[in-house]
């Protein structure tokens, strides 16, 4: 039985001769994997479809006494791989696919997810890479994966003298609480840093996001940068590879005169 599905492809991988193994985010089964018979060939079934930075209509099929689906064709909506003259952008698209492959499970749709990658996919074409919409992605992400960080309250008490962001023990943890916070992902976590993250979820969508930048000082969205990274990192557990990537773009600019 086929199931036409709508999604993304989060990552591909070459097997056998001609075969693709395919990582999608789909609005009606949430993420999967399948296999392309013949995907890096065949250009009538998949025409573009299997590549990152495309919306597409998958034609997918469980095979008998797999845990696999059979991919069987797709046909692209919309694309936005214009993105990829742009390093910093694609950069930022690529994470984000990354993001949700890591953080939400397996056949669980989440169709707002779907929705969070498009929102940030169509920013980046329209105004280009954008701190506060890649935070606002990552907090909405969280929140679809239940572990939305408490900001303004401290996440094992509730009590408001925030002093620390502790990663491990959900997000801001107070000057009390903060004596038993231990680790290298614990950090100071200043009201700056909070009002900057608390008007991110304010916003509500990454094209919003964009202009809460603008009342942030570049300390502020450092700090808040590295306290969802730390976060995001220990619930994956394991570095990302477009976060090292993205670390690695961010140096370089520092370095040109």
């Amino acid at each position: 039985m086929s199931t036409e599905v709508l999604g993304i492809v989060l990552r591909a991988t070459p097997v056998r001769e001609s075969d693709l193994l395919v990582n999608l985010y789909t609005d009606a089964l949430g993420r999967v994997s399948a296999v392309a018979r013949g995907g890096r060939k065949s250009q009538r079934r998949f025409a573009g479809a299997l590549s990152l930075l495309v919306l597409a209509r998958f034609q997918l099929g469980r095979r008998p006494r797999g845990e696999l689906f059979g991919l069987d064709a797709a046909e692209v909506v919309r694309e936005w791989t214009s993105l990829a003259s742009d390093v910093v952008a694609h950069a930022h698209a690529s994470y984000v696919a990354e993001l949700v492959g890591g953080l939400l499970p397996a056949e669980q749709p989440e169709p707002e997810a779907l929705s969070l990658v498009i929102a940030l996919w169509d920013s980046l074409a329209e105004a280009g890479p954008s701190q506060g919409a890649l935070r606002s992605v990552e907090l909405h992400l969280l929140e679809l994966a239940g572990h939305l960080p408490a900001i303004d309250r401290c996440a094992a008490c509730g009590d408001a003298d925030v002093a620390v962001f502790d990663p491990h023990r959900g997000g801001a943890i107070c000057r009390r609480c903060a004596a038993t916070s231990r680790g290298p992902g614990v950090r100071p976590f200043d009201a700056g840093a909070r009002a900057y993250l608390r008007a991110i979820l304010a916003a509500g969508d990454p094209a919003a996001a964009r202009a809460v930048d603008a009342g942030a000082t570049g300390a502020e969205r450092t700090a808040a940068r590295e306290a969802l990274v730390a976060m995001i990192v220990g619930l994956v557990g394991h570095p990302l590879r477009t976060l090292e990537y993205l670390a690695k773009l961010g140096a370089a600019a520092r370095q040109r005169p």
